[in-house]
């Protein structure tokens, strides 16, 4: 039954047309803007150039693969009321937030990341790749992980009025923890300690260095145990504040 909603999410997805082009024309011009940074910073040095190109890309198509939205969602539906009608459903609250951001997921991808892949593909295949199975593996591990974090943010609601502060928070601590924008190994030292200890890296860095650079079998593995402890340490700590929500909220027929 959730896989009803995300048919229906994705066909109302892409029903708005007219924003398809500004949406890749935005994403478009972020990614030529990042490429002219690195072409300042590396024109004397072509490898590292090519890199980073592939590197700002490959980045910023997984951007669309992570359910952001789900936040938003998840406090909406609390701060309506609405969440209380969904958990009287004979329907799993998280499958249905899930299905629903999929589509969106979805969408963005085949709207936005594809045409985006089209247009930066001869800088794409300037040098090998590496790994490419752990990479797909990782990249959809890194989406549940996302999932995780995101929807712990909408319960956010219950402390705050809006989520919204939280998300970009949360936003902005991946954007500089995670190595979406610049690799940890660019990092300071202090900092990028402090981004190895966080679970930020195994969205971003961890896929793109599996992808990009040789990476030992040891490495990787160790990278999927981390990977799977923290989306149980997260997943644990949804079900938690799930299962305090469900005992605020009150049904009246």
């Amino acid at each position: 039954m959730e896989t009803h909603f995300f048919v229906i999410s994705l066909k109302s997805s892409l029903l708005y047309r007219k924003g398809v082009f500004i949406s890749f024309f935005g994403a478009f011009v972020f990614i030529a803007v990042n490429l002219t940074l690195w072409h300042a910073l590396f024109r004397d040095d072509p490898g590292a150039y090519a890199y980073m190109t592939r590197y700002t890309v490959i980045s910023n198509v997984i951007a669309m693969l992570y359910p952001r939205k789900i936040a938003e969602s998840i406090g909406k539906k609390i701060a309506t009321g609405e969440f209380a009608e969904v958990i009287a459903r004979p329907v799993n609250f998280f499958a249905v937030s899930w299905m629903i951001e999929l589509a969106d997921v979805c969408s963005r991808f085949m709207l936005r990341g594809v045409p985006v892949i089209l247009v930066f593909l001869p800088f794409l295949f300037s040098s090998a790749y590496f790994n490419i199975g752990h990479f797909m593996l990782s990249v959809f591990m890194a989406h549940v992980l996302s999932i995780l974090m995101y929807s712990l943010i909408g319960f956010g609601v219950f402390i705050v009025a809006d989520v919204w502060p939280l998300r970009r928070m949360l936003d902005d601590t991946i954007r500089l923890f995670a190595g979406a924008f610049v690799p940890l190994a660019l990092l300071p030292d202090a900092m990028g300690k402090v981004a190895y200890a966080l679970p930020f890296r195994f969205l971003y860095s961890f896929p793109l260095e599996t992808l990009l650079a040789p990476a030992g079998s040891a490495r990787i593995a160790g990278g999927y145990v981390m990977m799977c402890l923290w989306i149980a340490l997260f997943a644990a700590a949804n079900i938690l504040v799930c299962r305090l929500a469900f005992k605020r909220t009150a049904l009246q027929w």
